[in-house]
């Protein structure tokens, strides 16, 4: 991943140092703990670096030791967030596979339960997910973990329909993964009712599109 980034977004956005004791680790957690704490009271407007260090109980000194900038803290917020995402899908392949429609259809519920408690957690993150996908420097952190979703949606289809070629499986995949979050992100800029009216028709959409792939009765 860091290979396809520039040199100047590296040195611009990377964290200065890497915990390698779990007091570092601490320390970390609580700044980036800190920063969404912050962000989901503050919505779209970014807190600065200031208020994370004094939200964490830490000197801003402290906070720069590991970061250089606020930004470098939301874009590592992003790459977790991101990073829980390949958990939450593999959790459906980890089951007995469903034996027809409406137990498939079950699974889609509780597959849809677990991520859109992701994005409402985590709704003014979402201006840095775009800002990674509009950018060409920091897009190569976003399709890493693309490429897991899409890997995961596929190895699930084929959990369901073992006989799933994997061109097909792949080529659902993608499609499941680029819908639903760019309908999400849809969703969050309205109410809370128009997004659960928008998570209910992309179960629908996502149900018409793998349906005729899984043979199930």
């Amino acid at each position: 991943m860091k290979r396809n980034l520039s040199r100047e977004t590296r040195i611009a956005l990377e964290p200065r140092k890497q915990p390698r004791q779990e007091r570092s680790s601490k320390v970390v957690d609580r700044i980036l703990d800190a920063a969404l704490t912050l962000t989901r009271e503050q919505g779209t407007k970014a807190p600065t670096t200031l208020a994370i260090a004094q939200h964490a109980g830490l000197s801003v000194g402290s906070v720069y030791q590991y970061f250089p900038n606020k930004e470098a803290i939301l874009l590592d917020l992003a790459r977790r967030w991101l990073s829980s995402f390949p958990e939450v899908i593999a959790r459906r392949i980890e089951v007995a596979p469903p034996t027809n429609r409406e137990e498939f259809r079950q699974e889609v519920r509780k597959l849809f339960i677990d991520t859109s408690k992701l994005y409402l957690d985590n709704a003014s993150l979402m201006p840095v997910i775009e800002a990674i996908s509009g950018n060409a420097d920091l897009r190569p952190i976003q399709n890493e973990y693309d490429d897991q979703i899409v890997a995961l949606y596929a190895a699930w289809l084929q959990h369901v329909n073992p006989a799933l070629e994997d061109k097909v499986a792949s080529r659902l995949g993608l499609l499941m993964m680029e819908v639903g979050h760019a309908c999400r992100l849809v969703g969050l800029k309205r109410d809370r009712k128009t997004y659960d009216l928008i998570e209910d028709d992309v179960e629908v959409m996502w149900l018409a599109l793998v349906n005729p792939y899984l043979n199930l009765d």
